[in-house]
């Protein structure tokens, strides 16, 4: 086990810490949970690495090129066998390369703090601007047309800057649950340029930031908000018509789900049904996305929502609420659909076909979030 080499100096920690507002001369700063719970940490260093502790303002130097095994113990920080206080930061050396955690390369402060049951929660905190350069190339592929990459970036600062709260721990998580985002390591000339071409640039509705959702393929009409999750939709989610994306590879899907599955998924929502004897779609979106489904059984009828459904069987293979056609085959029911994903906001596919067909970013975004302004963040 390498341990810490030596204090260096002490740190004023108000210097340290990020302004409250999340601002600096770089502009909006976001602090990113890319693990919570986690049992430990590998650090690798290439270059110089400082350890911080954040109560006492004490610097720590880190060998380089070595392994680093970080863990929790109790109210503390282990960092190389040397326990020190909750929390603590990472930090890398003027001009030093990007921090190595796991498979992930960040360039960022990281702030590792001690969490229940002997666990880690590791926050990044780091500029806005370069946080898109981490979303970018996993949210979308990076050799899609570049006004397709812009309309990302300026969807991606949107929805981050909207949660941007200094009253929490964190502003944003790196997971599905909000936007993908796997550190600096796919960055490359073309994500560069599209978030710099864009720098500062968002979406707004009536002088407030919208939540600019966004999702692989609509499948030929964007969702509302509402339909979706019961928010209060303002103009610019309210859905639109999308003919763009039909090329798509993602436009149609099928899966098969065993009756037996499909009874299961019932009685987990209180059904006592022994046997299903028919589903059918009983109520629609006006997007055409299914609702609500009904299932006729044994026992009577049963209604469930849809999303509820994809959840039970699998977003992956269950791809939207776009169900164009339910059909009884042996053993179970074919479910045929359009789209993937949730079909709120911007639809990737169709942004790529619109770019590729010539179609500025501006215009791509008009398209999918109607009535939104499309200014700096300021």
């Amino acid at each position: 086990m390498i341990r810490i080499l030596a204090i260096l100096f002490s740190l004023h920690l108000a210097a340290d810490l990020l302004a409250a507002d999340g601002r600096s001369d770089e502009g909006p700063r976001i602090r990113v949970a890319i693990a919570r719970g986690s049992p430990a940490l590998k650090l690798k260093t290439s270059s110089r690495i400082y350890v911080l502790e954040v109560k006492t303002g004490k610097k720590f130097l880190l060998v380089e090129n070595a392994a680093y095994d970080i863990t929790a113990a109790g109210e503390d920080v282990q960092v190389a066998g040397q326990q020190l206080s909750s929390p603590i930061k990472l930090l890398a050396a003027e001009g030093a390369e990007r921090i190595r955690l796991g498979k992930n390369l960040y360039k960022g402060d990281i702030l590792i703090r001690a969490a229940a049951g002997d666990r880690l929660d590791i926050i990044e905190y780091l500029p806005l601007e370069d946080y898109l350069y981490g979303v970018l190339p996993v949210e979308m592929s990076p050799d899609w047309p570049l006004e397709a990459l812009k309309t990302q970036a300026v969807a991606s600062r949107t929805y981050a800057l909207r949660y941007i709260n200094p009253a929490r721990d964190y502003d944003v998580t790196d997971g599905v649950e909000m936007q993908v985002y796997n550190g600096t390591s796919k960055v490359n000339a073309r994500i560069i340029e599209a978030v710099t071409s864009t720098r500062g640039e968002v979406l707004k509705y009536k002088g407030k930031l919208i939540t600019a959702f966004f999702h692989a393929c609509c499948g030929g009409h964007t969702a509302s908000a509402k339909s979706a999750w019961g928010e209060d939709v303002t103009k610019p989610l309210y859905g639109v018509a999308d003919p763009f994306c039909s090329p798509s590879s993602h436009y149609r899907w099928e899966v098969y789900a065993p009756a037996a599955d499909l009874l299961k998924f019932i009685q987990t929502r209180g059904s006592t049904a022994l046997k299903i004897k028919g589903v059918r779609v009983h109520k629609k979106d006006r997007s055409g996305r299914a609702s609500t489904l009904r299932f006729t059984t044994d026992r009577g009828v049963k209604d469930a929502p849809v999303t509820e459904l994809r959840k039970y069987l699998g977003n992956y293979e269950f791809r939207s609420t776009f169900i164009t056609r339910i059909s009884p085959v042996k053993g179970g029911y074919e479910f045929g659909g359009r789209g993937w994903g949730h079909g709120v906001g911007m639809c990737q596919e169709g942004a790529k076909y619109m770019a590729l067909k010539g179609r500025p970013y501006k215009k791509i975004l008009r398209h999918y979030y109607p009535g939104a302004a499309i200014t700096d963040y300021d």
